[in-house]
Formats: C-alpha cells, sequence, structure tokens
C-alpha cells in the first residue's frame, strides 16, 4: 500500500496539495484524534480527493493515512517527498541552534536529517548531535541522543519544539531539563514559528 504504484504522479501530487492545504487549514498536528478520524473520514468521501483515488486504488482512506498523513510533518520540518507540497513549514535548525544552546553553536550546513528531525551543531572546536520534537516525544528523543548523539564529542542536544502561541508550563519544563541532566543531555524548549512558504 504504502507505494500505491497504481496512482499516476500527477494525480498523487495533485491529492497530496489539496491535503495538505486542508491539514495546514485545520492545524492538523493539534487536532485530537476524533477529529482526525472526521477529518480521514471527509477526505475519503470527497470527490476531489478519495473519489480520485478509488480510481487507481481500492482504500483510498488507508492511503490518505498511511502515505501523505504519516508524511505531513516531516513535510513540515522541509524533509520527505512530500515537503514541496506544505504551503507552511517551521523555521530551520540554523534559526534556533545559537539562541537555545548558546551562540557559540552553530548549524552544520547539510547536516540535517530525520527519524528524528536532528542535525549537527559545531562551535568551531567540538561537534554536537541535536534532535528535536514535540515534548510529548521527549523519550524518544532522549533515546536518539543517547544511542546516535554519542558519536559526535559534544553533549548531546534535545530541542522541545513548541509553536509560537504554545503554553509552556513551568513545571514540565523544569522536569524535562532534570531529566535531560541525569541523562547527560541538554533538553531545551524551543519556539519555532510555523511559516508560510515564499
Amino acid at each position: 500500500m504504502p507505494t500505491a504504484p497504481n496512482i499516476p504522479p500527477s494525480v498523487r501530487d495533485e491529492v497530496v496539495k489539496l491535503l495538505y492545504a486542508d491539514a495546514d487549514h485545520v492545524d492538523w498536528e493539534r487536532l485530537p484524534a476524533q477529529a482526525k478520524t472526521a477529518q480521514y473520514n471527509r477526505w475519503a468521501e470527497d470527490p476531489h480527493i478519495g473519489g480520485l483515488l478509488a480510481r487507481f486504488i481500492p482504500n483510498p482512506h488507508l492511503w490518505i493515512k498511511e502515505v501523505p498523513l504519516k508524511e505531513y510533518a516531516r513535510a513540515l520540518e522541509n524533509m520527505g517527498r512530500f515537503a514541496q507540497f506544505t504551503v507552511l513549514h517551521y523555521s530551520p535548525p540554523s534559526d534556533f541552534i545559537g539562541p537555545a544552546f548558546g551562540r557559540d553553536w552553530r548549524y552544520i550546513p547539510g547536516s540535517q536529517a530525520d527519524k528524528p528531525p536532528h542535525c549537527l551543531a559545531t562551535d568551531g572546536r567540538t561537534n554536537r548531535y541535536i534532535c528535536w520534537g514535540s515534548p510529548n516525544h521527549l523519550k524518544d528523543l532522549l533515546w536518539a541522543s543517547l544511542t546516535v548523539g554519542v558519536r559526535e564529542q559534544g553533549c548531546p542536544g534535545v530541542a522541545l519544539s513548541v509553536r509560537t502561541d504554545a503554553e509552556i508550563d513551568a513545571s514540565d519544563k523544569r522536569r524535562h531539563q532534570a531529566i535531560g541532566e541525569r541523562c547527560g543531555i541538554e533538553v531545551k524548549y524551543v519556539i519555532r514559528p510555523l511559516r508560510r512558504r515564499p
């Protein structure tokens, strides 16, 4: 199912553009599970989305859920095969590495990758691994820092990424930073606005 070779690329691209425009509009990343289920159903029943896909695949609902919407968070990070179809994207790591981890630290161009989103940063002497994501994914980010981040000399970092309008709970922030300290990982909260593509 994930490759769906029967969908012509032009149809796939048009459908993904429509899906992502809707996902941006409904603020997909913040929708509760029940609202996401209802939205999947609307897309599957939409003649321009599910109706069009049904001409090529037997289960448009499953394809919508397992292919483009599974890639949506990556696309917002400007990564993955569908990144070009999002209207919105998050600020890049070059914007938050220095302000969050100290102005001596700079993003190393070309080092950004995903699963989880991460990059390398340097202070000119030492490189360090920095990954980022939602505070809800702290456990996965810490694990990535412990297992992958140890390959670099510098202390790994985790940037807990929140939107401009997010309310940051001070006790959660202290607890997350204390957990990071116990693991030998620098944990910072980073405000990352969603921007419209130029």
